[in-house]
């Protein structure tokens, strides 16, 4: 059986590194009785993935994690899983749902992610509205990437993948604003990369969290409507 989870990562956690996180899961799986079916070969590893993992310190209320249990496994009444992994989980990692994977999805589920929209806090920007529009009005915006395999920098113009925004609150210098950034294949652009491109000279830390995740055209495949 295939089984997707969405679960919430907050407080504490959002520092919890990705191969933590899944250890984690595995864990608390492990515990409930659900056992993970295994890849082949030398070295087998459970057949469990993260569709679209954060950077540390980002917090996030709709991440979406798959699992493939053994073949011999029974169903668990889900309403009842989540309840056993909720008290099995660090304080902090919560599950929301857990339900069958549905058929219309065959591929794993990261490769049906477009999009994923955050919502970003941080004070010292004042005018932020028309500071947010004028940014979203340019036609690039270059910034400078390292390249985490090869080391080398090269100059990337994030504007294609830049949304949409909408600016919350700005009251006395506070920004919050939610944008929705590009989320598929090799065109990731994280929100700290856009902050730092819009934020420019402001040296204050945002705090961020994701609130959903899209698929094609614009499906929801995580997270609360609006």
């Amino acid at each position: 059986m295939k089984y997707v989870i969405e679960f919430s990562k907050t407080g504490r956690m959002a520092y919890i590194s990705h191969l933590d996180l899944s250890r984690a899961f595995l864990r608390a799986l492990r515990m409930t009785g659900l056992q993970p079916a295994y890849s082949q070969g030398f070295n087998p590893h459970p057949k469990m993935s993260i569709a679209l993992p954060l950077s540390l310190g980002q917090s996030s209320v709709c991440e979406l994690i798959e699992i493939e249990t053994r073949e011999d496994q029974e169903r668990l009444f889900f309403a009842e899983a989540v309840n056993l992994l909720n008290d099995r989980l660090p304080d902090g990692i919560r599950v929301l749902t857990m339900r069958e994977k549905p058929d219309a999805f065959s591929k794993p589920l990261a490769s049906y992610v477009r999009a994923a929209e955050y919502e970003i806090l941080c004070d010292g920007i004042f005018d932020a509205n028309a500071r947010m529009a004028a940014f979203f009005e340019r036609v690039h915006i270059p910034v400078l990437k390292t390249s985490k395999k090869t080391g080398q920098t090269a100059e990337k113009d994030i504007r294609p993948d830049m949304l949409s925004f909408s600016v919350k609150n700005e009251l006395h210098g506070w920004l919050l604003c939610r944008v929705t950034l590009r989320a598929e294949g090799g065109a990731v652009l994280s929100p700290r990369t856009f902050f730092d491109a819009f934020a420019g000279t402001v040296r204050n830390t945002p705090t961020i969290t994701r609130i959903a995740i899209f698929g094609d055209g614009g499906e929801m495949l995580a997270g609360r409507a609006r």
